[in-house]
């Protein structure tokens, strides 16, 4: 199976594959990273990697039927980052992140714009939303920068910290995605 969906000017988005097992521990072995994500814990635990993505590599199956569609974010041949559509059958939501060495070169505006046009090329989704921690400047600036505004303030869990921290959540419809292109 091709694992490449989208291809923009200095990036491929593609399925998830546990051969990047390795990959996805060296990026995730850094705090700075771990600990705007809602999920990841620190120290990033191998065998809990692997488990997720197999499970990853799996809602590939069934798109239809799928909660969450994980994407890996290549650049000259190696993955840098990740981003996952979770509540597929609601409002998805996306979270991304990209490993330290790559950040502040438009890498990850360029790939979740990306990944919106698929998400709303490839499927009935009318809105994404996104949430963002406060202290996470970057990435509130990607997600402006795509076209989401404010919809309100949330608390967002973060197990590298071990606590619920404050954050932005964040929308975007269809029509007003497609208007910014």
């Amino acid at each position: 199976m091709n694992r490449e969906l989208v291809r923009t000017d200095r990036l491929s988005l593609t399925r998830p594959s546990v051969d990047d097992l390795d990959r996805y521990v060296e990026l995730l072995g850094d705090y700075e990273v771990c600990k705007m994500l809602s999920r990841v814990p620190y120290p990033y635990d191998r065998e809990q990697g692997r488990v997720s993505l197999l499970k990853a590599q799996d809602s590939w199956r069934d798109v239809e039927k799928a909660t969450e569609l994980s994407f890996q974010i290549g650049h000259e041949g190696e993955m840098i980052g990740c981003f996952v559509f979770k509540k597929l059958q609601e409002t998805p939501e996306i979270g991304y992140w990209l490993g330290r060495a790559y950040w502040g070169r438009g890498f990850m505006s360029e790939a979740v714009r990306a990944a919106m046009a698929w998400l709303f090329e490839n499927t009935d989704h009318t809105r994404i939303a996104c949430e963002a921690m406060t202290d996470n400047p970057a990435s509130i600036t990607v997600a402006e920068k795509v076209g989401f505004r404010k919809a309100g303030d949330v608390g967002c869990e973060s197990v590298a910290r071990g606590a619920t921290v404050p954050a932005v959540r964040m929308e975007i419809t269809r029509d007003e995605f497609f208007r910014g292109l």
